[in-house]
């Protein structure tokens, strides 16, 4: 093995002492074997050290840090700033690899210099590494000049993407403000330095459990964060006529044409948004809030009143407050989260 390594693997990690071992233990089964782990224990106060200091001890490839706990992106950070590969690959520490992971997007990210990031679908498993059904937003991606569609959703999974360094030295750190989606925010900035490549085949496993952050945010949090996440990424102003050019997939005659372009396409990622949002605070028991999102979505693009998921929205909003039919219709929501 080469003294310098291809690959830095950053994992964050948070009080998930229960599922450390599983997680360095796919990684370090890999089939392609040029990397280094950097472990940030971003101040665990359970025994991570420990369970962590087992697998350094026995593999000179994992590194351990300690820091005081500063939040996942801040540990992601650090990591990164340690890593010493020409490829970074992000993953938190209650998830899993499959075994050759790291040996597909090696090839794939060595034949294609204009991917700055590679990611792979992703399958669910329980806390005790049962399967379960897979998610339909985590098996699609797209491919190419994804930034568009991005501001429209992210559909990167935090468990696989491997991303080149030098894109990374130029895009800066994630933003704690965005928590718990700074990553969408980190992907929508990294998009403007080139392509991305969406590999069908699974190579992770997303594990569910009460734990994960995502799981424990309130709707109005995801409203904030959301809204601030596209605001940042959506000022023209700060924005080039060639960085707009450069992220469209066709050619065009002119910037006035170009803006007209990107404006529709701003006006439908919030269209989008606003629709997720009704989605949440119809879980949170809060119908006459839903509507009133829905209301903005539709503001935002008239068209959506023939969308099937603001048909059902709206219709759920209504009878989502009766004892029987609503608890039906939460639990039907749920299975979309």
């Amino acid at each position: 093995m080469s003294n310098s390594p291809l690959v830095s693997v950053v994992i964050p990690s948070y009080n998930q002492a229960k599922f450390i071992s599983d997680n360095l233990e796919s990684i370090l089964k890999q089939s392609y074997s040029n990397f280094e782990v950097i472990f940030i224990d971003d101040g665990s106060t359970d025994n991570t050290e420990e369970i962590v200091k087992t697998f350094t001890d026995k593999d000179s490839r994992v590194k351990y840090f300690k820091q005081k706990n500063s939040e996942r992106a801040v540990a992601r950070s650090f990591g990164i700033s340690k890593a010493n590969g020409k490829y970074v690959c992000l993953v938190d520490s209650d998830d899993t690899w499959l075994e050759n992971k790291l040996e597909t997007q090696v090839k794939i990210m060595e034949e294609k210099p204009e991917v700055v990031l590679s990611y792979a679908s992703v399958n669910r498993i329980s806390p005790e590494n049962k399967s379960l059904k897979s998610a339909a937003r985590q098996q699609q991606g797209a491919s190419g000049l994804v930034y568009f569609h991005l501001l429209k959703r992210n559909f990167i999974p935090s468990v696989t993407p491997m991303i080149r360094k030098e894109a990374l030295d130029k895009v800066g750190s994630q933003v704690t403000d965005f928590i718990p989606y700074e990553d969408w925010d980190f992907w929508l900035r990294l998009s403007k330095f080139g392509e991305f490549y969406h590999i069908k085949e699974p190579l992770g496993n997303y594990r569910i459990h009460p734990g994960q952050s995502v799981q424990n945010v309130k709707a109005e949090r995801i409203e904030e964060v959301t809204l601030k996440v596209l605001d940042a990424n959506t000022n023209l102003e700060d924005t080039s006529e060639a960085d707009i050019e450069g992220q469209l997939p066709m050619k065009i005659s002119g910037s006035n044409e170009a803006k007209k372009i990107v404006l529709a396409e701003m006006r439908e990622a919030y269209s989008l948004a606003f629709l997720r949002f009704a989605y949440w605070y119809i879980l949170a028991g809060k119908p006459g809030l839903a509507r009133a999102k829905l209301s903005y979505s539709l503001s935002k693009n008239f068209l959506r009143i023939f969308d099937i998921r603001f048909i059902g929205l709206w219709l759920s909003s209504y009878f989502s407050n009766s004892s029987a039919l609503g608890s039906l219709i939460k639990k039907f929501l749920g299975k979309f989260h």
